[in-house]
């Protein structure tokens, strides 16, 4: 089993490169906003109730492609808590204990290309945040584009590379196998 954990801020182009990396692996997809809007409706995000519910269920979905030996492409912002990055551990340890690997992808963009994309309407349908002020604000002043503390890393700077190209990015980088078409 393979996870490919791609992470960044709002607006860097997670979903997109996710989307296409899923059209040349046929990996399986898991866009966080799917558990993030679904928690939300049930609990205040930011609660204790939410960020354990949260966990809960990204957990259980890894553990069930582990379990499938499925391949996953994961989406999340690196909010870089503690607990977000010992959770990360733990998911890690998971894919790693069943024999499988986890390949980290971290993607940055030139400041204020990501902050123009932020409000992009597309994001708008998926329910994201398109406020600048509130993705700024989920960093509390730090790096929105911080290196999680996990190795390797790829590093893609999305701002003049197509969502194909970072995605053929990552499978030559990683070897991931490709479909046929």
């Amino acid at each position: 089993m393979r996870l490919v954990y791609l992470y960044g801020p709002p607006g860097v182009g997670k979903l997109t490169v996710a989307r296409e990396l899923v059209v040349q692996t046929g990996y399986k997809l898991l866009h966080n906003h799917l558990t993030v809007n679904l928690v939300s409706a049930l609990y205040p995000i930011g609660s204790d109730e939410y960020a354990r519910l949260l966990r809960q269920i990204r957990r259980e979905i890894v553990a069930e492609a582990v379990h499938a030996d499925s391949d996953l492409v994961q989406t999340v912002v690196n909010r870089g808590s503690t607990e977000q990055l010992a959770f990360i551990q733990s998911i890690t340890e998971l894919v790693d204990t069943s024999g499988g690997i986890v390949h980290f992808v971290r993607l940055t963009c030139e400041h204020g290309i990501w902050l123009a994309r932020v409000p992009n309407e597309s994001r708008r349908v998926e329910g994201k945040l398109t406020d600048t002020d509130r993705v700024l604000g989920l960093f509390h002043g730090g790096d929105p584009f911080a290196v999680m503390p996990f190795e390797p890393t790829l590093t893609l700077d999305t701002t003049h590379l197509s969502p194909a190209e970072a995605a053929a990015q990552i499978v030559d980088h990683y070897a991931l196998p490709v479909i046929d078409g």
